[in-house]
């Protein structure tokens, strides 16, 4: 999908969803609310009816409300056992062929735990596992963008240098950007010009088209020495958004944002109306 400003969305149905776990009632409130997409949320698991994921297509163009997806949480391809490593990489292909059906063209996912393992071994699990995904998904006829996640606890493999050298190496890969797990990981990236070094790496590193297309999350948040501890509202953090906004909007960025605050569509619709008025 080509971009021409960054599009506003939650993660999950609206609150004002009055069934919760009916997605396609959730993109109706998407364009109801005035927001741009919405993220399906497989995060306990990877279940759909087929009827569902066809309704979701159909909606979802008819409204042009473009989806994105998160895979389950309980992923970790460092896992200690080769049948968990394995385990998780079927849910990464299932979450990948259930978002196919929907018609989602990024899905993201929390790809592992370092498990006091070396930074570097763990990479190379990482990387050697999604190879083995790329391939069984091209056999699959299935084109979807897998976007490892900049994780916000430092026991979590995703640090921003890891995912763009992941990148680099795996042709289907590319990084989904969360700017609030990076502020919680590192302690820093917080003002405008930190934000703008960010933007400027990813270029560097997977080209200068790579920012047209990206996929980002959003929330405010609150942390500890070891990491992010939970989401919050972004007015209740000090995560500096505004200053987010500019970065991405003098920069030219493009793509997905997708807020994971708990009051989700508030504070999309306060992202969407600041960035509009840039």
């Amino acid at each position: 999908m080509s971009f021409d400003r960054i599009l506003f969305g939650t993660a999950g149905v609206p609150n004002c969803t009055e069934k919760k776990n009916n997605p396609v009632e959730g993109v109706i409130n998407v364009h109801k609310l005035g927001l741009d997409c919405m993220q399906l949320e497989f995060a306990h698991g990877v279940r759909m009816k087929e009827e569902i994921s066809s309704a979701l297509r159909k909606i979802s163009y008819e409204l042009n409300i473009p989806l994105t997806s998160h895979g389950p949480y309980y992923i970790n391809l460092n896992a200690r056992e080769q049948d968990k490593i394995d385990s998780s990489v079927e849910r990464i292909i299932q979450t990948a062929k259930i978002s196919d059906m929907c018609g989602a063209e990024s899905m993201t996912f929390h790809a592992a735990f370092y498990m006091k393992d070396s930074p570097y071994d763990v990479f190379d699990l990482v990387e050697k596992s999604m190879n083995v995904i790329e391939e069984r998904l091209s056999r699959l006829d299935i084109e979807i963008e897998l976007r490892p996640e900049l994780t916000g606890k430092t026991s979590q493999f995703g640090s921003l240098e890891e995912l763009l050298s992941l990148s680099k190496n795996i042709n289907s890969c590319l990084p989904c950007l969360d700017f609030s797990h990076l502020y919680a990981r590192t302690g820093e990236f917080n003002t405008y010009e930190e934000f703008s070094t960010v933007i400027d790496r990813v270029k560097e590193n997977l080209g200068p088209d790579s920012t047209g297309n990206l996929h980002m999350h959003i929330s405010g948040i609150s942390s500890n020495a070891k990491g992010d501890l939970k989401h919050l509202n972004l007015k209740e953090s000090d995560f500096n958004w505004k200053d987010l906004l500019k970065a991405l909007k003098d920069k030219k960025c493009t793509g997905y944002m997708i807020c994971n605050s708990p009051n989700l569509e508030e504070d999309a619709l306060m992202l969407k109306e600041y960035y509009m008025a840039l």
